[in-house]
């Protein structure tokens, strides 16, 4: 008889404890809002959340990448946008000085300005951003362009300023934000264009000017490649606005498919909280009455 009342009991208070701890977790999941505290109290579900943070957070990398394509490729806007008013006031200054009616002194003037607006250029290709070159291709911390001389010996060296720098945007898809300086100052032959100009205005004119209109063909043909250059920046501006929306928009499915797994509908944990808080008072009523048995009640 002894053995039997002491299973009873000791059945009586692990019904009693395991009626308390369901109470508890549904008391905290009300209080917290979220479902799962623990991975033991969903071992799946904690496994899907686990993945999908790790999802979110390269989402947060990514972004990172495009928030810096970004900022690159509106410098580099900002940039061609003046290179492009650089190549007209040079080629307006081509026309003009290709007039018998331009005397010495204003063909020198012209030559000044022009000379002026090659520098100009050559401080555009060394923009910095982050404190690297944005033009450098590889070699970064290196100025890519230097203006060498100055009047008839005008010229410029260069590092090379070549190599892309990706940038990674979406899972295994990287993007190369800008060009290099080889690419934007050396192969569309702006650099080249406007010191020749400033050369050939620095020295007396020619007859028929033939040497100063073919140095207008040459700035004419470079503003075209320098459109063509605007137009591929902005193809990759589209680019990365697409994969931003559509990094915004799987991140939004992810946040709710996460909150699915982990979050509670609160109507439904105070239903139960309160369910579970009526069976630990049945319980412990129940564990009174047992607890409360003498030996008479035993022998009846």
């Amino acid at each position: 008889m002894r053995v039997t009342s002491n299973l009873l009991v000791r059945d009586q208070i692990s019904a009693l404890q395991a009626t308390a701890t369901a109470m508890s977790r549904a008391q905290q999941q009300l209080t917290t809002g979220r479902r799962i505290a623990v991975a033991s109290d969903d071992p799946v579900g904690a496994r899907d959340v686990m993945a999908m943070d790790g999802r979110l957070r390269a989402i947060t990398q990514y972004r990172r990448g495009l928030d810096a394509a970004k900022a690159r490729i509106a410098l580099q806007d900002n940039v061609t946008t003046s290179m492009s008013t650089l190549l007209t006031r040079a080629q307006e200054l081509t026309v003009a000085a290709a007039t018998d009616t331009v005397g010495p002194s204003g063909r020198q003037a012209m030559a000044q300005e022009a000379e002026a607006i090659f520098r100009e250029l050559v401080a555009l290709s060394n923009t910095t951003v982050e404190g690297e070159y944005l033009f450098g291709g590889q070699r970064v911390t290196e100025e890519p362009f230097t203006a060498t001389g100055t009047g008839a010996t005008l010229g410029y060296a260069t590092t090379g300023a070549a190599g892309a720098r990706p940038v990674e945007i979406d899972a295994g898809r990287t993007l190369v934000p800008t060009d290099d300086g080889a690419t934007l100052f050396l192969d569309t032959g702006v650099l080249t264009a406007l010191r020749d100009l400033a050369v050939e205005l620095h020295a007396p004119a020619t007859a028929g000017h033939d040497q100063l209109r073919a140095v207008g063909r040459s700035l004419a043909s470079a503003f075209d490649r320098v459109q063509e250059r605007i137009g591929a920046l902005g193809a990759r501006a589209g680019t990365v606005d697409l994969v931003a929306a559509n990094l915004d928009a799987f991140e939004g499915s992810l946040q709710a498919f996460r909150s699915q797994v982990v979050d509670i509908d609160l109507e439904r944990a105070a239903v139960e909280l309160v369910s579970r808080q009526n069976a630990y008072q049945s319980a412990l009523f129940a564990s009174s009455k047992l607890l409360g048995l003498n030996l008479s009640d035993y022998l009846r």
